[in-house]
């Protein structure tokens, strides 16, 4: 059984430095944004959530009754963009800076098998990719 919680651990002690426990389901991916000083996870309980580092309250929390559990999330080459790849088969593209959905930027066309399916950005951010 899950935690539903994200851990961080000081490397060079090994003691645990944050918790940050506001997810609902299990947490599937963990993404640093905006050089570092934040990141967003996703969760089987069909959320995104922008946490600041060191902070264990979310600075932004993303849920929709529309959308579906995001196994994979990959940030583009320029660290603008912020892909994210949902059980029901689609990849919805987010701007970082303020974590929005481009509604024009939203792929179809692929089944996703499970949960090891994978997106990424090409280097040059030219193309998106995902495995089914």
């Amino acid at each position: 059984m899950a935690d539903k919680k994200i851990v961080g651990w000081d490397i060079n002690s090994g003691e645990i430095t944050q918790e940050y426990d506001r997810h609902l389901g299990a947490v599937n991916t963990i993404t640093f944004i905006e050089r570092n000083i934040s990141f967003v996870s996703t969760s089987d309980d069909k959320s995104l959530r922008v946490w600041d580092w060191d902070i264990p309250v979310d600075r932004k929390h993303i849920a929709d009754p529309s959308m579906h559990a995001i196994p994979s999330c990959s940030l583009s080459a320029s660290g603008k963009w912020l892909a994210c790849q949902s059980m029901d088969n689609k990849i919805s593209i987010f701007a970082t800076q303020k974590l929005r959905l481009n509604r024009k930027k939203v792929f179809k066309g692929h089944m996703v098998a499970g949960y090891a399916c994978q997106c990424n950005f090409s280097p040059d951010n030219s193309y998106l990719m995902s495995g089914d």
